[in-house]
């Protein structure tokens, strides 16, 4: 389905359908890819209800917004997809995993060795589609901060392993940002929700305090993009502006109730800072 959102924006929505390494949107405008971390980090299993916002390009590819909107409800089904877990081999000029379940070697794409940069011994997650063993791919290369748990089928996995982590929002600009909020003091948790279901992390300060003081500068030097709430602050705006400047962070304006609107504008001014950096 494709609808528009309250900022007039495409929202192509439809059934999400697991691959061998990420999966697909199947919208009435076509297929929408999901890349592999973001079904990682959104735990998607197939048969889940996605919507996708284009929010522009990098390079050929359309940069997306990804919005869980509906879970199935049986858990971790990933239907015809076989996923294996384990060391890369190298042997007679191949790379392989072996595989307990087929009982053989699975053979790697040396295009995908080098473009994961994988080396003997790496943890690495290899699936493909029952009956296409051929088609393998390498989904996901562990590192040692997100080792799998113990066992033998890793896509019913996904949504445990992701625990806390788990979100509901795949936000390419956002997600893993640190977001300074100044002001909205009535809408502090609307603002910290918005943005932390992107996988940003959050910190805030009142408008209403005399002056900015350290306090505010700290949290300036820590973030990658502040947020400035005009409403009740104007004292304080010329202050926190200069600071930015120094610092040379980006900042936003948003009115107290403007969550919404402030995403927007934070990726936008992302984005840009990617485009020059």
């Amino acid at each position: 389905m494709t609808s528009m959102n309250e900022q007039d924006e495409v929202v192509l929505t439809g059934g999400f359908s697991r691959l061998p390494k990420g999966g697909i949107i199947n919208t009435d405008m076509g297929e929408v890819f999901v890349p592999e971390v973001w079904v990682r980090r959104l735990g998607l299993n197939s048969g889940d209800m996605l919507s996708a916002v284009p929010l522009g390009k990098l390079g050929d590819s359309t940069l997306y917004e990804f919005t869980v909107e509906e879970r199935q409800s049986a858990e971790g089904t990933q239907p015809d997809r076989i996923s294996v877990v384990g060391p890369v081999l190298f042997h007679g000029g191949d790379w392989m995993v072996y595989s307990e379940e087929e009982g053989e070697l699975i053979g790697l794409r040396s295009g995908e060795v080098r473009a994961m940069r994988l080396k003997e011994g790496d943890l690495v997650e290899v699936a493909y589609m029952q009956g296409d063993l051929a088609g393998a791919r390498v989904a996901w290369k562990y590192e040692e901060t997100d080792l799998p748990a113990r066992g033998r089928d890793v896509g019913r996995r996904l949504r445990a392993e992701g625990g806390a982590r788990r979100l509901d929002v795949a936000d390419p600009f956002l997600a893993d940002r640190t977001v300074f909020v100044v002001g909205a003091d009535n809408y502090k948790e609307s603002f910290k929700k918005m943005f932390e279901r992107r996988g940003a992390k959050f910190l805030w300060e009142s408008g209403f305090q005399g002056g900015p003081g350290k306090t505010v500068e700290s949290k300036i030097r820590q973030a990658d993009v502040v947020v400035i709430v005009t409403e009740m602050m104007s004292h304080r705006m010329p202050a926190v502006e200069g600071m930015c400047g120094r610092y040379k962070k980006p900042f936003v304006y948003a009115p107290s109730k403007g969550s919404t609107g402030a995403i927007r504008q934070c990726q936008k001014a992302l984005a840009e800072k990617r485009s020059l950096g």
